[in-house]
């Protein structure tokens, strides 16, 4: 009799854990195709500009079986609603991927998605340098970009240009991309490299200040 009281459990149990299972496998299979967030990257807004404010929102986007934006809400604030707003706003012109259930239907989905706001480089211009900050030669050499296959494949050729934000030693504070190549793998690719290397601060009257620094990295073969 108690044999088949635990048994008489243990398939209770299993009823109600599957289907939380399931959800979550479901909810992990939703996702933003990010080539559409390059495409269409968050505006910062000016008044967070004016106020050079930094922080991190994150979203929920609600999305339709067939992938198409129904609704977006923060989950966590950035602490500034323009940039929570900025967001919001971003999440509506963005593709996303639904998730499929077993039979291979798509299925509506709530995708949860992190956007990093740092200090919009107009914060870090108020001084314009001697002399511009600029990356050490030996760390370029040390740290080549790691292309895709794709480049050659396809034979591409191009450039991706980052933006750094550089502290007065040079570090790096941060890695954006200015001017996209278009490709998510290559882009992805020159922002790494990038963040590798090591750089000369820029200098004003003898002194090293942070700034900001413009970098394109070209790709594939030059054309003739």
């Amino acid at each position: 009799m108690n044999d088949m009281k635990h048994a008489c459990r243990m398939v209770l149990l299993g009823s109600l854990l599957l289907p939380a299972s399931q959800v979550a496998a479901q909810s992990t299979d939703g996702r933003l195709d990010q080539a559409s967030r390059l495409r269409q990257p968050v505006g910062y807004p000016k008044e967070a500009i004016d106020k050079c404010v930094s922080g991190t929102t994150v979203i929920i986007v609600d999305v339709d079986a067939e992938g198409r934006f129904v609704n977006a809400v923060v989950e966590k604030s950035s602490r500034d609603r323009h940039l929570d707003n900025a967001a919001l706003e971003a999440a509506r012109h963005w593709v996303y991927f639904p998730p499929r259930n077993e039979k291979g239907e798509t299925e509506a989905d709530r995708i949860r998605i992190p956007l990093d706001f740092e200090e919009h480089e107009s914060c870090w211009t108020k001084i314009v340098p001697d002399t511009p900050a600029y990356p050490e030669a030996s760390s370029v050499e040390r740290y080549p970009p790691q292309w895709p296959g794709t480049i050659e494949a396809n034979r591409l050729s191009g450039e991706v240009v980052v933006t750094l934000l550089l502290e007065n030693d040079g570090r790096e504070h941060s890695v954006r991309i200015a001017k996209s190549s278009g490709d998510m793998a290559i882009d992805q690719a020159a922002r790494w490299a990038a963040s590798q290397w090591t750089y000369v601060p820029a200098v004003v009257d003898g002194k090293p200040v942070r700034s900001v620094l413009r970098l394109p990295i070209a790709y594939g073969n030059k054309p003739n």
